[in-house]
């Protein structure tokens, strides 16, 4: 059977520790060093995190896919990479040597993120009770250089983490815009490992592997799986907003943004609420726009059906409409909520 991997261009490296063997020295008194703290801090969080790890393989006729899902919640709902999971294929999960038949329960074109459930039917769990899971929160801030442990299950091998940092912030990649500004990390991850929970030296989950490089991965945040994973648990189905309006880049600010709407979709929200062509939008649902991308970060947050406030610039004045948003039309879900002229972004 020929193998795959979404993940077969990451090399291994970077801090690398198997769970068990080698286990780390444990801070023992006042006077331990820094690398002896963070030593403990990574045996703690491998020690309590490592059994919400579920890895996931999907089958189909040209052969296999498989990488790193994680528990993050106790009802077992497994959070993965979509691209793990191929449509008709058949998709297992395992957490030892045996395997468990598991459904997707909700597919983020938008994310790249996808929900499974154990069973034919997706009504399971690996473990039903007392679970180890790693609930998605928002997390106010992960500054740049802060320590972050990648846990992945390397293909064949037991789990395994791999320490690294924060280095920034990525919000588009060959012309294409992501749904969220992703986070950037110095961490090198193995193949088997796309879908890897990161987590910061506290056991937090920090986010998600979504790729990446020899050195590098882009890590989609925390709060964007625990969006998603609200809306299942709310409404059974992810549940994106829309607005319905284009914008661009302007070349002169005005507002502090250069977010300029460039035309309104018939019968949108942004069209009933009374928003024009020209108006340059300062903040979306509490969040400040400054370019025409940020609308891309502020608009995920929105559900359909939620009321939201925005406050924008139109001949100078400072002007303020509270609408309640649309479900996001299927044709768009289906092409992942981005506008296909690009720099124009669509919501």
């Amino acid at each position: 059977m020929n193998r795959r991997s979404v993940s077969n261009h990451w090399l291994l490296g970077g801090f690398l520790f198997s769970l068990a063997a080698n286990p780390l020295p444990a801070a023992t008194s006042p006077e331990t060093t820094l690398s002896q703290r963070v030593a403990s801090s990574i045996r703690s969080v491998a020690r309590e995190k490592s059994g919400s790890l579920v890895r996931v393989r999907c089958r189909d006729q040209r052969g296999e896919v498989n990488g790193t899902g994680f528990q993050i919640d106790p009802t077992g709902t497994i959070c993965t990479l979509a691209e793990l999971v191929l449509p008709g294929g058949e998709i297992t999960v395992s957490q030892g040597p045996g395997e468990c038949p598991a459904t997707p329960i909700a597919i983020d074109p938008r994310s790249g993120v996808a929900f499974l459930k154990v069973g034919a039917s997706g009504d399971g769990a690996m473990t039903p009770e007392g679970a180890l899971f790693l609930p998605p929160t928002s997390l106010t801030n992960t500054p740049q250089f802060t320590p972050v442990v990648g846990m992945g299950l390397p293909r064949g091998e037991q789990a395994a983490l791999s320490l690294g940092m924060i280095t920034g912030t990525q919000a588009h990649e060959k012309n294409r815009y992501f749904c969220v500004p992703h986070l950037t990390a110095a961490i090198a991850l193995s193949e088997g490992e796309a879908g890897s929970p990161v987590l910061d030296l506290s056991g937090n989950l920090v986010g998600m592997v979504m790729g990446g490089g020899s050195a590098a991965c882009l890590i989609l945040p925390s709060g964007a799986i625990e969006k998603l994973h609200h809306d299942i648990l709310r409404y059974g189905r992810i549940n994106p907003g829309w607005v319905g309006a284009v914008v661009e880049e302007a070349a002169v600010p005005e507002g502090n943004s250069r977010a300029r709407v460039v035309s309104i979709e018939p019968g949108s929200p942004a069209e009933t609420a009374g928003l024009r062509v020209g108006d340059m939008i300062v903040s979306l649902s509490g969040k400040a726009i400054r370019e025409p991308e940020e609308i891309l970060g502020a608009s995920f947050y929105l559900r359909g059906g939620e009321k939201v406030r925005m406050n924008f610039v139109r001949g100078g004045e400072s002007r303020t409409i509270d609408f309640r948003c649309a479900e996001l039309p299927d044709a768009m879900a289906a092409a992942g909520g981005s506008s296909s002229e690009t720099p124009l972004v669509q919501h």
